[in-house]
């Protein structure tokens, strides 16, 4: 147990740095990006929720029903969540633009933040909402098969 629940941290870790690493191009070429919460917790709940549907065997909700059980209806909140996200991005981006809160930027680096902002975010939006969806099925099977088979 001591085992799953370390990895759990080193995995909270590296999903830290994963989202600095994502983010940091972001933060020193914009000024006023105001997308950073929703970009964070897209990337958080993307590699979290994915790493929870492949690699659930190693990790301490393993063994607790309870926070299965969570996750099994968690998402439903979360799926709506990631919608609104979307749909600021996207009214944001057909009103105002990406450029425009890069007005002081030369133009190519205009050109590169813009491709990189809508790319990544989007990249983000569906492994998250992709995971959001599969996440209760495993919790599901993952409940089953420990409640019938005795195993986890």
């Amino acid at each position: 147990m001591k085992q799953k629940v370390l990895f759990e941290l080193i995995w909270l870790c590296i999903t830290a740095i994963i989202a600095v690493i994502i983010i940091l191009p972001i933060y020193f070429n914009v000024k006023d990006y105001p997308f950073y919460v929703d970009n964070t917790v897209l990337i958080i709940i993307s590699v979290t929720f994915i790493r929870y549907i492949f690699l659930l065997e190693h990790h301490w909700i393993t063994y607790s029903k309870w926070f299965k059980l969570i996750l099994i209806f968690i998402p439903i909140a979360i799926i709506l969540y990631l919608v609104d996200v979307l749909h600021n991005f996207n009214l944001f981006t057909d009103q105002e633009g990406i450029k425009s809160i890069m007005v002081d930027s030369p133009y190519k680096l205009q050109n590169q933040m813009s491709f990189y902002i809508k790319t990544e975010m989007l990249f983000f939006w569906v492994a998250a909402f992709i995971s959001t969806i599969f996440l209760p099925f495993r919790m599901i099977k993952s409940l089953w098969t420990k409640i019938n088979k005795g195993k986890h």
